[in-house]
């Protein structure tokens, strides 16, 4: 346990000791020369390393995260700076304090720019440049990770599509339905069938690609309430309203038919008339999705849905990180679901 903790950070440690500990390796072979070694010289030693050390980590943990990318790069060259100053004036410091520097020789002591300015800024740079590239390197291996696990979640909602979104449950009750209006005559038999091909349409052709817009989205979900309709046993209040200006956006597809589909599936039943509302809503950033419905099914058999919302909720941390927010409440006769997602 202990090993699998450490190992990751093994060759940070070995390589701080190495430089802690590499001006004094000489004096393994000529322990006569260890005399040589004065006390400023180690307490700026250690002083050096401790700075290049918290520089380090504190860039590569916290300023590159935050101000690498997202168009802060000038605050990131601002700390890079800062920091540069901070160890220039350090290393100005140590030299004035330095308690042989007054019987230096005159030629050593006339390169203190050098000692001063260059070297300083030469040796940050390298220890900067090294924190940067290894964070680089981290997120870029971070990313690909991240598009592995994606497209391996589209790949399994692909596979599973017309399983998960449209079960066989609904294609029979629909056809049924269609059949009986058909006998009847009745005028929206033609328009429920041209429903359901567009549906099968959407889900065939359309969500392959990697974004859909909204618009197709929001019809297809209209497509499917309104087919849902058809079987309802009793005449009842079913709502969908668009708020304008949200139809531009592009959307990974069938996002929401999971909660249209649980809305319908837990709100009706023989005796009661159903009352469900969905509403899209424009935010600031990006859309609102809201659900509501009567529970006129057993509360036990509602909590048996968990596994879907997690599969729903996984795919939102793939496909929107830091960018979602899912809400359901489930009170004493109604079901209700939010889900913000950021577009911009």
């Amino acid at each position: 346990m202990i090993k699998k903790i450490i190992r990751p950070y093994l060759p940070h440690i070995l390589t701080w000791a190495i430089f802690l500990f590499l001006p004094f390796i000489g004096y393994l072979y000529e322990p006569q020369k260890a005399s040589e070694v004065n006390v400023y010289f180690v307490k700026t030693h250690f002083l050096n390393i401790t700075f290049f050390a918290t520089a380090f980590y504190l860039n590569l943990y916290y300023i590159a995260p935050k101000y690498f990318f997202e168009k802060r790069r000038l605050t990131f060259i601002a700390f890079l700076f800062l920091g540069l100053g901070i160890y220039i004036f350090i290393c100005y410091l140590m030299l004035k304090f330095d308690p042989v520097a007054e019987i230096r020789e005159f030629e050593e002591r006339k390169n203190l720019f050098i000692r001063v300015f260059v070297g300083p800024t030469f040796i940050y740079s390298l220890c900067m440049l090294t924190s940067t590239m290894m964070f680089l390197y981290d997120e870029q291996a971070r990313q690909k990770n991240l598009n592995r696990l994606i497209e391996l979640e589209k790949t399994a909602t692909e596979l599973n599509m017309l399983k998960l979104q449209i079960s066989p449950h609904f294609l029979f009750n629909t056809l049924n339905n269609i059949r009986w209006l058909v006998r009847k005559k009745s005028e929206q038999s033609e328009e429920s069938i041209l429903k359901l091909s567009e549906i099968l349409r959407y889900i065939i052709y359309e969500v392959g690609d990697t974004k859909v817009a909204l618009s197709k989205e929001i019809e297809h979900l209209k497509n499917y309430i309104e087919l849902q309709s058809l079987r309802l046993p009793i005449a009842g209040n079913v709502f969908f309203k668009v708020e304008d200006g949200i139809n531009h956006y592009q959307i990974e597809p069938l996002l929401f038919i999971h909660f249209v589909e649980n809305a319908f599936k837990y709100g009706i039943d023989s005796k009661n008339a159903p009352d469900i509302r969905f509403e899209f809503r424009k935010l600031p950033s990006g859309i609102l999705f809201h659900s509501k419905n009567k529970i006129l099914l057993k509360k036990t058999t509602v909590q048996n849905e968990g596994i879907g919302l997690v599969n729903i909720q996984r795919r939102l941390e793939l496909l929107y990180p830091n960018k979602h927010e899912l809400t359901i409440n489930m009170s004493e006769g109604e079901f209700e679901v939010q889900l913000r997602l950021e577009l911009h």
